[in-house]
């Protein structure tokens, strides 16, 4: 898998990221798809985004973890993380769902 331009600090948030996803399920590298049937929960979702569920959040709170992390991911930057980006995706519309 190529990751150029990622520094070591990305690196190892990216493997955090990539840990905690499977370890709920939700990613696995044998997976052709990049939808999941099973729907995110609340928990999960702050566990992606590196957020605190005993802290209040606001909207610019989820925003910039989303941003920090889809900068890392973003199919744009490399193509091989695009199921990684869609789940990222769905962890932020939970959050967002969650503190409305």
């Amino acid at each position: 898998m190529k990751l150029k331009g990622l520094s070591l600090f990305q690196l190892f948030s990216l493997f955090r990221l990539i840990q905690t996803l499977r370890s709920s399920g939700r990613f696995n590298f044998s997976q052709s798809s990049t939808t999941n049937n099973t729907t995110m929960t609340v928990s999960e979702a702050y566990k992606i985004l590196n957020l605190d569920m005993k802290k209040k959040i606001t909207k610019e709170d989820v925003n910039k973890a989303y941003v920090n992390i889809q900068k890392k991911i973003h199919p744009d930057v490399s193509p091989e993380t695009a199921r990684l980006s869609a789940i990222v995706n769905e962890a932020k519309e939970v959050v967002l769902r969650n503190i409305s």
